[in-house]
């Protein structure tokens, strides 16, 4: 494939659970990934198989630059830098920054905590959508696709705050795709039941995790969304539930 036609996608929370899977599923698809990171020092962590005597080297195209997903300015500095070396061309961009708090009632929920998560869930997906769709537009063409949860489709008891941001992200999702069709650009949320992480294996049960979908799996529904290879499915909200 020739730089030319190599394509860009920008992957947030790309060294998490879930983020890491769909970077190296996109970089393994051909794809140069750019990912928002607070530390390089983990970044260097995550994908620096250099080290590691069990792992065959192969050459990725994974770049990583520091930025505060939380800052707006920030994030336009982000972007800013991935269109300027790619000459304007940004393809995809994944959504996976997120996080769930530890249960409290909607009595009892301080307003600092309540924005503090509406923030990491919300707002980090909204300010990189504006700034990239900046860039989509001209282009005529582009994809987004969130990470939402169960808890935005129904109330989730205890988890006000993290049901209401991913709500929002729902509607941010399919108000980008009735805003922009036009310009060739689609919004989808992937909504997973619950993801097979080392940190969810820590309270699941055997019987429980069987039913639980893996991040490659969630990983390879957001790349097939962003290849438009789901083009006859008109639903935004992409459920990936697994025997859940």
């Amino acid at each position: 494939m020739s730089s030319v036609n190599v394509k860009t996608a920008i992957v947030t929370g790309g060294t998490g659970a879930l983020g890491k899977f769909v970077v190296e599923k996109f970089c393994a698809e051909g794809y140069k990934v750019y990912i928002p990171v607070t530390s390089l020092k983990k970044f260097m962590q995550v994908f620096d198989s250099s080290l590691d005597e069990n792992s065959e080297f192969t050459l990725r195209k994974i770049y990583a630059f520091e930025c505060d997903a939380l800052d707006e300015a920030s994030v336009n500095e982000f972007v800013e830098k991935v269109s300027g070396l790619e000459k304007g061309r940004i393809d995809v961009l994944v959504n996976t920054i997120g996080g769930i708090h530890p249960s409290v009632n909607t009595a009892d929920i301080e307003s600092v905590e309540f924005n503090k998560w509406f923030n990491l869930n919300f707002k980090t997906a909204l300010h990189f959508s504006k700034s990239v769709l900046k860039k989509m537009i001209p282009n005529g063409k582009g994809r987004i696709v969130s990470v939402g949860a169960m808890a935005g489709l129904e109330p989730a008891p205890g988890r006000l705050a993290y049901s209401v941001s991913k709500s929002a992200l729902i509607v941010l999702m399919n108000t980008i795709s009735n805003e922009y069709k036009r310009d060739g650009i689609r919004a989808n949320t992937v909504i997973p039941s619950v993801i097979d992480t080392p940190a969810n294996r820590e309270w699941g049960s055997a019987e429980e995790i069987k039913n639980w979908v893996s991040p490659e799996e969630v990983a390879e529904v957001i790349f097939e969304l962003a290849e438009n290879r789901l083009n006859a499915v008109r639903e935004s909200v992409i459920k990936v539930f697994g025997n859940y």
